[in-house]
């Protein structure tokens, strides 16, 4: 099957012997920029896709979904019942009491401010699947032990960082002293209770490790007088993104009474940032795709330049405006999709290596919430939208030299020296 005469001719411009250097230097760059765009717009989004993925399974992995909580931070009583309504809700996977607050944490070396969370650890799905971070232990040792022998009642797990900060491991003590005052020979002093460290975990958000630890709902009950009340009741549900959902039905069976948040509205700053940052980072690195596709102007120009009497002759021979501009639309695009269809390659290849080979994140989880860079493709986006927006960008670019080889006179052409 013969192809048109005007891909003929673009080919044959393409790998014509008589070419001169400097456009073949410049067509080999055109491709390499359209390339190095492609590959970075698709490694960054990639990056910043996993970033944002990370992070969101952190968050919603370590707290509920939804939270019910007393108004002005008052505890909720008899909250048996209102567990029981919010199972019924559709898509309410699991649903559990918790208490949260905060203490002074006391080692023999150090002290350090904590939250605490009280769970029922018999049922601790609707905060967090401990299990899945703990080091060789179970959420069940929280309980009381069925024999005390050298074990204390009060347990207690604390993050590795924070373990570590306190300078204390499994089996150590620690004492916390809470912020309520009790009466004693020496005056109001805050009340302290010693609790054994009976496992550590490790979620990899830094924040969490270094301040978050867990007891028994029982015992936090007890430690901050709390009797029978609890802080909030926990939901997760089956579909993150249903959360909204379920929070506005909860509202709507109690009629307001409770503050009820999804970890949408719980995590919205972050969330906001996070987009905005991928969004402003696409853009940014969009504009290395406007310039690569600009500069295949300079050879395509050169090009008309050079070929200048070939085009009057064409002419001469009858061929049209249109077929001049068609072969030289087709060079263009031939430099830009061999430069995508490179760049999404490499880009493929590259968010391959940094997923396969884990690359540490400067200063650890500390200043980035996660210790190592990840990286989520979507497919879509990286080698469907983002190589079909290249390849429009470069035929945007081949508009103007192609119309100026069209416009030649045929006679001025082929006198053109």
């Amino acid at each position: 099957m013969k192809s048109p005469f005007e891909i003929f001719l673009g080919l044959r411009y393409l790998r014509s012997k008589r070419q001169s250097v400097a456009i073949s230097v410049l067509t080999l760059l055109s491709i390499i920029g359209v390339a190095i765009g492609v590959m970075a717009l698709i490694v960054v989004l990639s990056v910043m896709n996993g970033f944002d993925q990370e992070l969101q399974s952190k968050i919603v992995g370590l707290n509920a979904h939804v939270i019910v909580s007393g108004r002005n931070n008052k505890s909720i009583q008899h909250y048996q019942s209102l567990i029981t309504r919010i199972k019924k809700i559709p898509d309410v996977k699991f649903v559990g009491p918790y208490i949260e607050s905060e203490a002074l944490a006391t080692s023999n070396r150090r002290s350090l401010g904590i939250i605490i969370w009280g769970i029922d650890p018999n049922h601790p799905r609707a905060i967090a699947n401990l299990n899945k971070y703990l080091f060789e232990t179970h959420v069940v040792n929280l309980n009381k032990p069925k024999t005390l022998g050298r074990s204390r009642t009060q347990r207690i797990f604390l993050g590795n960082v924070l373990a570590h900060r306190l300078e204390v491991n499994v089996g150590d003590d620690v004492i916390l002293f809470l912020p309520t005052l009790q009466p004693t020979p020496l005056g109001l002093m805050p009340k302290a209770v010693k609790f054994q460290v009976v496992g550590i975990f490790k979620t990899g958000m830094y924040d969490y490790d270094a301040t978050f630890s867990y007891v028994s709902l029982k015992n936090a009950q007890k430690m901050y007088g709390l009797g029978k009340g609890i802080t909030g009741i926990a939901i997760k549900v089956n579909n993150i993104n249903q959360a909204p959902l379920v929070a506005r039905e909860i509202r709507k069976i109690f009629h307001n009474r409770y503050q009820v948040q999804d970890w949408q509205m719980m995590n919205h700053n972050l969330l906001e940032a996070l987009q905005t940052e991928k969004w402003v980072m696409g853009i940014i690195l969009s504009l290395i795709v406007v310039v690569a596709a600009l500069n295949i102007i300079n050879p395509l120009t050169m090009m008309v330049i050079e070929k200048t009497k070939e085009i009057g002759i064409l002419k001469a021979m009858g061929a049209s405006n249109f077929s001049i501009t068609i072969i030289f639309i087709f060079e263009g695009l031939f430099i830009g999709i061999v430069g995508t269809l490179l760049g999404a390659v490499l880009g493929f290849i590259l968010c391959e290596i940094i997923a396969k080979i884990p690359i540490p994140m400067p200063g650890g989880g500390a200043v980035y919430y996660i210790n190592r860079l990840p990286v989520k493709v979507q497919p879509f986006l990286s080698y469907f939208l983002i190589p079909i927006l290249s390849i429009i960008l470069c035929f945007l670019a081949t508009l103007y030299p192609s119309w100026q080889a069209a416009k030649l006179e045929p006679i001025d052409a082929i006198r053109y020296e």
